[in-house]
């Protein structure tokens, strides 16, 4: 029933245990294709060893393509009914593949399925911070951003080519954007809440601190406020004010902050977003905001 694509990219540290756990799943995957992605470590040299003990394919990028086009490729070879993506520093645990199946089995209009992590641990593999439990629904986490690893998102093959797969123009985003996509496609989505897999923190990732990760999910949000219900373009506004201010580009903030009035502005009413926006404003904010009115 599930393929399993995983992207490798200087992995040396983890890709052992990410495959030895692809293939220590209660629920064994049909097909397991890893895609290297131009590699300078070691990693290569390791997966060419996990190669004699488990049944994968190896793919070796030319150059190194980044990970949408890993991802693409990986589909390419594929045969089987549904793909699951694991990048190579993430962590399944034993059941991951056997919920998304029972999931699907109560739910089988759905053509994309999404499981949030259990929270996050780092190098050594010890949990540095765990998930609190869900309460929001599947939109309010789509449209605040909160969709998207690409190691909890699972997909009908089938629909996930025919809607072109990962998109390199939101690069660093493209985990989210995809879901959008087949969102507003109309296709049904699903969230799976038993939770059965780790991110992994540490200094190579990727996505961490990097500004590109602002004007990818600047570019979604800009492409995608015009598609999608009125009801939902707060929380995009929201999440697009909080990684301005993350990132901190206070004008960019301010701007997205004065459109969601514009829209909803009881939204900033509520705790828990107030203080999503407040913990990232910039050190004297409000003292530089002070002096320069009583200047003039």
């Amino acid at each position: 029933m599930f393929g399993v694509v995983i992207t490798n990219f200087n992995c040396e540290k983890f890709i052992e245990i990410t495959i030895k756990r692809v293939f220590s799943q209660t629920l064994k995957p049909e097909q397991v294709v890893v895609v290297d992605d131009a590699s300078t470590d070691r990693s290569l040299d390791i997966l060419k060893k996990l190669q004699k003990e488990y049944n994968f394919q190896l793919i070796k990028n030319p150059r190194n393509m980044e990970r949408v086009y890993s991802r693409n490729r990986g589909v390419e070879e594929l045969k089987t009914p549904w793909v699951c993506f694991l990048d190579c520093d993430d962590f399944w645990e034993e059941n991951y593949l056997a919920s998304v199946e029972k999931y699907l089995q109560q739910n089988p209009k759905v053509e994309a399925i999404f499981t949030p992590p259990k929270g996050f641990i780092n190098e050594e593999g010890k949990v540095i911070k765990k998930k609190k439990p869900i309460r929001e629904s599947l939109e309010e986490l789509l449209f605040s951003g909160r969709v998207g690893y690409p190691s909890g998102s699972c997909f009908k093959r089938e629909t996930f080519i025919s809607l072109g797969g990962y998109k390199d123009i939101y690069l660093h985003r493209e985990d989210w954007e995809i879901f959008l996509r087949f969102y507003v496609a109309g296709k049904i989505l699903g969230l799976n809440l038993q939770r059965e897999y780790w991110i992994r923190e540490h200094p190579l990732r990727s996505s961490k601190n990097n500004p590109q990760f602002l004007e990818a999910t600047l570019r979604v949000i800009e492409d995608y406020l015009p598609l999608i219900p009125p009801k939902w373009k707060p929380l995009m506004l929201f999440h697009a004010a909080e990684q301005c201010y993350r990132f901190t580009k206070p004008e960019c903030g301010k701007k997205y902050l004065i459109r969601l009035l514009e829209e909803n502005p009881k939204l900033l009413l509520k705790p828990k977003m107030f203080w999503e926006i407040f913990k990232r404003l910039p050190k004297g904010f409000f003292r530089n905001k002070k002096h320069k009115k009583g200047k003039n």
